[in-house]
């Protein structure tokens, strides 16, 4: 039965029609169930153009993912201060830009030659890092609840924390991705911990995670769930409402500490953070 089993599984990953379902790309965003290995092999991507064919087909066979489709994948942006964006209806605007080793355009072409070619030679951290950066992208466009969010401004704590939010997810997630593009994330505590998007708010988020008792990769699952179906107008309660269930603690004092996620007075946040536990 288990040959059998194995047989058919075999001859359905050949099947070039949708492989995976929304219900199935939703049940389980921590794990790499029904992948697409070797994605990035089959379509090539050297240039925005046959990115946009790469995404498509990526969307094609998982509408769980890109559930609006690919619409655009263009140049430039609505803003500056970015390496990637997308409007979470099926449009990419895709920049270069450097940061320190890291370059976007660079290494997200490396990366995905390094998926095509079975990693040979292995993936940078940089490389790996923009692959994360796409994912997250990629995840605003399967969240429910962000429209209301983007019509805030930009430093608004609330869109804050959802962008936040939303690179916490992909940190935690993006291997699954990585995996159906053909190659293997190496570097993922190097991008937990270090990565360049939102970094002092997501290094805060593990620290008051952190004080509930629990690890980030442990509540993968859960904050995924958030990102995708909450009211992020919301997003602090239903962190704090989350992590008090598991942890035990109050709930008001970790929603605190969240909503001070990106407040610029440190020692006011550590203080916040320390309380979490305690009150």
């Amino acid at each position: 039965m288990v040959e059998l089993e194995r047989a058919v599984a075999q001859q359905v990953s050949r099947l070039d029609h949708r492989l995976m379902t929304k219900r199935d790309t939703e049940i389980d965003d921590v794990r790499a169930a029904w992948p697409v290995p070797g994605l990035a092999r089959r379509f090539p991507a050297q240039d925005l153009g046959t990115l946009q064919t790469l995404l498509q087909e990526y969307a094609y066979r998982l509408p769980g993912d890109l559930p609006h489709g690919v619409d655009f994948v263009l140049e430039g942006g609505p803003a500056d201060d970015f390496y990637m964006a997308t409007n979470g209806k099926g449009g990419f605007w895709f920049r270069e830009i450097e940061h320190g080793t890291f370059n976007s355009r660079r290494d997200l072409f490396g990366a995905l030659a390094k998926c095509a070619d079975k990693q040979r030679p292995v993936m940078t951290r940089d490389e790996e890092y923009a692959l994360e950066s796409l994912w997250h992208e990629i995840w605003h466009n399967r969240q429910k609840g962000m429209d209301a969010v983007v019509a805030l401004p930009p430093a608004h704590p609330v869109r804050r924390f959802s962008e936040t939010l939303n690179q916490a997810v992909a940190r935690l997630t993006y291997p699954r991705f990585v995996e159906r593009l053909g190659g293997q994330a190496a570097h993922q505590a190097w991008v937990l911990n270090s990565g360049y998007g939102y970094a002092a708010t997501v290094s805060r988020l593990w620290r008051v995670i952190q004080e509930c008792g629990s690890e980030p990769l442990d509540l993968a699952g859960d904050l995924a769930t958030i990102n995708r179906a909450a009211d992020l107008l919301e997003g602090t309660r239903h962190v704090a409402t989350m992590l008090a269930r598991r942890s035990g603690y109050p709930r008001s004092p970790i929603q605190a500490a969240l909503d001070a996620l990106a407040m610029p007075d440190e020692a006011r946040f550590f203080t916040l953070v320390g309380r979490s536990g305690h009150d």
